[in-house]
Formats: structure tokens, C-alpha cells, sequence
């Protein structure tokens, strides 16, 4: 198929991950994700080259991704991935992923594929206890809500159907109080995976949501929320480390923490555990920082 891409707000699990094979390693998403700003959010190529790579290996779950952003993705234009096989092994297979549009590259990740075995387990400690996320408003009604006491450009960005829904624990403080620490906590799920029964369509989704709030925690401590506008922040890479099978579209409790920033750069991380308090992702990510 070589027809343009739609694009838009609220894209569905379904055709998020909807891929035509144009050839024996390659693939064609028609579908793209608005980050509100015109260019492709950055969740979507770890998503859709995720779903590439998993057509190319046995049935195995992704146990890490590492992607990096070459340029802005175009919202009309579909979106090409190349899967080059680098290693089929006993228990591990690896592969490299190439997203280009119109010929010119836009993404490249590294992806491993574990087929599960037996070993030790542990894992840090349970977080602290946070607000049931059903009491919490959505981020967007509480945007619109507050629509008098923000700038246009966040009030109409999310007042937009954005496809995953974000509680925060405390919005208010979060958004008008003055600059807090480098760290967050926010609830997110994405409901249209609900249609999905595919344990590894569910990581490709997990992957999707893992790049949503967190680029923002570097600047935490240096403005506030209603202000994020002043800021260009811009991820620059993003790695994602998969413990365990979940859900998406049951709710996922995100804390994030930026150890460092500087040099027009920040680093942050971040663990995702279920609503049982079990870890089942890590991710960091290094951003670029400017102030407008």
C-alpha cells in the first residue's frame, strides 16, 4: 500500500499496531499519533517497531528495546519499518529496527527477544501507597476545567482526545504550584487495548505509553506544569526493559525521577509497576532541553 497516513488524536490500539508487510522484512504503519505539535508522538515508533520485529522472531516476549530519534515523524506520511535479524539464538533472538518516511530515516532501535526461563527473583520494594487512580479526575477534564488559568496551548492539546488516560495524583499541585523535586507519579492506562488479548500486543502498547509524561520530569524542578509550554524538551533516546507480562488497558502506576540535567540535556528514569505493585517495566530516557 502507498497510500498517506491519517494521523489524528485518539488512535486505537488496533490500528496503532495494524502493520501491511511490503516485503519479507518490511513493514508499513498507515496510522500516526499526533504528540500535539504536528509531529509524530515518540511512543509510537517504539510501538509499531516493536510489532515489526515481534512478526520476525518465535513467540517470545521482548525482554529490552533501546530506540534513538533521528528526526520528527510527519503526521501524513506512513511510516516504513525495516527488520535486519542480527541473532537467533537458544533462548535469545535480536534484531534492529529502521523506521524511515519517504526514504529518510526517523528512528533506529535495537530490540531482544527472551524466551523465559527459570532463575532468582526479586525486585525493589512496593511504592508508597497513591490515590486510587477511578477518584483521580482525567488530565484532561481537569485541563479543561482549568482552562481560565492555562495557556491555550496546553488547555487545547488536551482537550483533545489523547488515546492514553493519565491521573495524576495531586493535578493541582502538580500544575500551579511552584516548581517541585525532580520526580513524578501518574497513573495511565490505554482502554482501547481492551480489545486486545495478544500478551505481545500488550508490550508493544506498554511501549507506546512509556514515552507519555515522562520526557518532562528533567524540567520538574525548574518550572511548573502550566508553564511546560517555555520549555522545548525533546527526547533524544529511550530505553525500555520489559519484567513481566501485563495489561495496558489496566492501570499502570509510572513514578519517574531525574538523577541529573545539564549541558541542555536531562536524564531520567523510570519504573512502572501494576495495581498490584508488581514491577513490569523500567525505562530511561536522556532529552533535550531548551529553554523558549
Amino acid at each position: 500500500m502507498t497510500g498517506a497516513a491519517s494521523g489524528g488524536k485518539g488512535i486505537g490500539a488496533a490500528d496503532l499496531l495494524r502493520l501491511d508487510q511490503t516485503g519479507p522484512l518490511r513493514f508499513r504503519a498507515l496510522h500516526n499519533q499526533d504528540n500535539g505539535t504536528g509531529a509524530i508522538f515518540g511512543g509510537q515508533p517504539i510501538a509499531q517497531g516493536l510489532a515489526a520485529a515481534q512478526r520476525t522472531v518465535p513467540d517470545w516476549p521482548v525482554h529490552s528495546a533501546t530506540g534513538y530519534y533521528l528526526r520528527a515523524g510527519a503526521i501524513g506520511v506512513p511510516v516504513d519499518y525495516t527488520v535486519e535479524v542480527l541473532r537467533d539464538g537458544r533462548r535469545f533472538a535480536s534484531r534492529r529496527v529502521l523506521a524511515e518516511q519517504a526514504g529518510r530515516a526517523i528512528f533506529e532501535m535495537l530490540c531482544s527477544f527472551h524466551d523465559a526461563e527459570d532463575g532468582p527473583v526479586h525486585q525493589h520494594a512496593v511504592p508508597p501507597a497513591m490515590p486510587d487512580p477511578e477518584t483521580l479526575p482525567d488530565i484532561a477534564d481537569f485541563m479543561r476545567a482549568h482552562a481560565d488559568r492555562l495557556p491555550a496551548i496546553l488547555s487545547g492539546d488536551f482537550g483533545l482526545s489523547f488515546p492514553i488516560d493519565l491521573r495524576l495524583p495531586d493535578a493541582e499541585a502538580a500544575f500551579f504550584s511552584p516548581p517541585a523535586s525532580a520526580e513524578r507519579n501518574y497513573w495511565m492506562r490505554m482502554r482501547t487495548a481492551a480489545m486486545l488479548d495478544d500478551p505481545a500486543a500488550h508490550q508493544c502498547l506498554l511501549a507506546f505509553m512509556s514515552d507519555f509524561w515522562v520526557a518532562a520530569t528533567p524540567g520538574a524542578p525548574h518550572l511548573r506544569v502550566a508553564d511546560a509550554h517555555r520549555m522545548a524538551t525533546v527526547t533524544l533516546n529511550h530505553s525500555l526493559w520489559f519484567h513481566g507480562a501485563t495489561r495496558a488497558d489496566e492501570w499502570l502506576l509510572c513514578h519517574t525521577e531525574s538523577p541529573w540535567a545539564g549541558e541542555g540535556r536531562g536524564l531520567v528514569r523510570g519504573a512502572i509497576h501494576d495495581a498490584r505493585g508488581r514491577l513490569v517495566a523500567s525505562v530511561t530516557q536522556d532529552v533535550s532541553m531548551r529553554r523558549l
